[in-house]
């Protein structure tokens, strides 16, 4: 093949649209993916989940480790906690770890939670809770089964037990 006849199949194919269906999409990729390396290394963390700065943040997360490392430091799982809003809902609460994690439905930490003794406080509330959002703990709290036949959302179930 001689030169001329290259380069008319050169600039043929750069012509065609072949060339940026081919090469375009890996480029804008990279592209993309090189300006999400650079802002998470700037410290902007987008697409993760912020941290949970209490163990009832935590436990509303499901995150058992992370709510056993808070409280070995030093946060008491017998006294309100403050929850930030778009960890359980919409809405900001104050909770124990233990109701936070019956509002968020995680049995096993629930288990968890009441083994290490978070429940040196009058559960009377978290049993309310229970029996609204996650009555397979009702037994392990002590209390009688639930008559609820579907879990209600949060927030309605605030407003029907955060009186006693």
């Amino acid at each position: 093949m001689s030169p001329r006849e290259t380069e008319g199949t050169l600039n043929s194919f750069a012509l065609s649209g072949l060339a940026g269906r081919i090469f375009v999409p890996p480029f804008v990729a990279f592209l993309l993916l090189s300006v999400y390396v650079v802002v998470e290394a700037i410290g902007y963390r987008g697409l993760a989940r912020p941290k949970a700065q209490t163990a009832a943040e935590a436990a509303a997360l499901g995150h058992a480790a992370r709510t056993l490392q808070l409280i070995e430091g030093g946060q008491n799982p017998n006294q309100l906690q403050h929850v930030r809003a778009d960890f359980l809902d919409e809405g900001e609460y104050e909770l124990r770890p233990l109701e936070a994690a019956i509002l968020a439905r995680h049995a096993e930490l629930v288990r968890l939670l009441l083994r290490g003794g978070a429940t040196r406080f009058d559960t009377s509330r978290a049993s309310c809770f229970a029996r609204v959002r996650l009555p397979d703990v009702l037994p392990d709290l002590g209390a009688r089964a639930s008559d609820f036949p579907h879990p209600i959302d949060i927030a309605a179930a605030f407003r029907m037990c955060a009186a006693d």
